[in-house]
């Protein structure tokens, strides 16, 4: 099977991302090195989080994997850009973000 075998050259296409629509790790990395630079941008080039739990599962894996390779926190991880934050880098306060 051609999954195996990719799986045998390079473990990371043995790891499954998203199961919903069977998305791996080294699929993650690719979409990564061709430019996706948010949550969407890899769920566009590889359909992770489009399945039926829409992300519930793959979405914190997605985003470790994203911060790991543009070496940021969680926290700068963005769902499609600027303000669409995923998660805030402090409590908020108030509806502010604490200093």
């Amino acid at each position: 099977d051609a999954q195996a075998a990719l799986a045998r050259g390079n473990p990371s296409y043995g790891r499954i991302v998203c199961r919903c629509e069977v998305v791996t790790e080294a699929e993650v990395a690719a979409a990564i090195a061709r430019g996706a630079t948010t949550l969407d941008g890899i769920k566009f080039r590889t359909r992770a989080g489009m399945g039926r739990c829409q992300g519930g599962f793959c979405t914190t894996r997605c985003m470790e994997l994203l911060a790991r390779a543009q070496n940021v926190d969680m926290s700068a991880v963005s769902k499609k850009g600027d303000g669409s934050w995923v998660v805030l880098p402090r409590t908020t306060v108030q509806g502010e973000v604490a200093r």
